[in-house]
């Protein structure tokens, strides 16, 4: 997943062309991922010291694993989530994947091949650090083992957990397309709103065009930009370019 974090990461600069005659909504569209915000949310769980505005949320999850006898999967898994949020779980790829059964055939699709090579930057970490990690050696030995235990584990954590807690955010991830939709009714709307999620965005009216920017030189052209707003991602936002189109992943909290 080629990301460009805010905060850190590879330097780059998009540009998207965008005039007043432009049909902004074929420029800029909404997407939500609940398999990304499914990894998110495991992925806030596996910090040692967790965002404080889902502190509470992790300590309750965290005693309903143990109550649930989950626990031992979860501490399992955990190295899984602790460095970053597997490729399996992108946004960009996972877009579409909305209806439970289909996030169910996601995985149990998925080959092992595949399973793998999703966690092969993990599994590099592990051994530079010199870890005993058994997840990392099962991987090695029986990944249709580790594979059929995870599918399980997810399907755990989607019933018991995960899915009140989307049913729960749904309506604020609607509020904020609304809020999207209405700011594509004009070009200074929509700069606006953008430059209120992430100050780097500005409009150029001389070379028609919505840039982001972080002061490098390098540019990248892109006719699309695809907004990912998430209620677990805990960076600032980032940028995922996907050949003609950016995926702008941001955190909101109305």
């Amino acid at each position: 997943m080629n990301t460009v974090s805010l905060d850190g990461g590879q330097p780059i600069m998009i540009l998207i062309p965008l005039s007043g005659d432009s049909p902004l909504p074929h420029k800029i569209s909404y997407s939500v991922s609940p398999l990304y915000e499914l990894a998110a949310s495991l992925h806030a769980l596996a910090q040692e010291t967790p965002d404080p505005r889902l502190a509470d949320w992790a300590a309750d999850v965290l005693a309903g694993f143990r109550a649930a006898r989950i626990q031992s999967d979860w501490e399992y898994f955990r190295p899984m989530f602790t460095r970053a949020i597997p490729d399996a779980f992108d946004p960009v790829q996972t877009r579409g994947v909305m209806a439970v059964d289909d996030q169910y055939n996601y995985f149990f699709t998925l080959s092992e091949e595949a399973f793998v090579d999703n966690l092969r930057p993990m599994l590099d970490a592990w051994e530079t650090r010199c870890e005993d990690v058994p997840l990392a050696a099962d991987l090695r030995e029986d990944p249709a083992f580790v594979k059929g235990r995870f599918n399980l584990f997810l399907s755990t954590y989607w019933q018991l957990f995960f899915a009140s807690q989307w049913e729960a955010l749904a309506p604020r991830f609607v509020r904020e397309a609304e809020r999207i939709h209405l700011s594509l009714r004009s070009l200074d709307e929509i700069t606006s709103y953008l430059r209120i999620i992430d100050p780097r965005f500005r409009y150029d009216d001389e070379q028609e065009q919505l840039v982001w920017e972080n002061g490098d030189p390098d540019a990248q052209p892109v006719q699309q930009l695809v907004l990912s707003p998430s209620h677990f991602y805990t960076a600032a936002a980032s940028l995922i370019n996907k050949g003609e189109t950016a995926h702008l992943l941001y955190r909101f909290e109305q």
